[in-house]
C-alpha cells in the first residue's frame, strides 16, 4: 500500500464513520445518505484496488481506469447540475406565483402602508 492509499483510505474511513454518526442521530435523509455512502465506498475501492477500475475500463473499451473514473464523474456532475438547475427554475416560478398572489391580494384590499 502506498502512502497516498493509506492517507486517502483513512480519510474516507473517517468520512464514512461521520456519515454513519449523522444517520444514527437521525439528522439526514435515508436516500441521499445511501448515495453519499456508496460514493465513499466506491472511492475507497477504486483507491485500494486500482486494477479493478482498469479491468472495468478495458471491458468497456476505455484505455485507462483513470479515464473511466473521469468520465463517470464528468457525467455525474452534468446530471447533478441539470437537476439543481431545474430545481432552481421551479423555485423561481413558485416564488413568482407567490409574489403575484400577494400583489393581487394587496391591490384588492387597497394596499397596505
Amino acid at each position: 500500500m502506498t502512502l497516498f492509499q493509506g492517507i486517502a483510505l483513512t480519510f474516507l474511513g473517517i468520512l464514512l464513520l461521520w456519515e454513519v454518526y449523522w444517520f444514527l442521530r437521525g439528522w439526514v435523509l435515508r436516500g441521499p445518505w445511501v448515495v453519499r455512502c456508496l460514493v465513499w465506498v466506491g472511492a475507497a475501492c477504486a483507491i485500494a484496488f486500482p486494477e479493478v477500475a482498469q479491468d472495468l475500463a478495458l471491458a468497456l473499451g476505455i484505455t485507462r481506469g483513470a479515464d473511466l473514473i473521469l468520465y463517470v464523474f464528468a457525467l455525474g456532475f452534468l446530471g447533478v447540475s441539470f437537476y439543481f438547475y431545474s430545481r432552481f427554475v421551479r423555485l423561481q416560478r413558485q416564488l413568482t406565483e407567490m409574489v403575484r398572489h400577494v400583489a393581487i391580494r394587496e391591490a384588492r384590499q387597497g394596499g397596505t402602508p
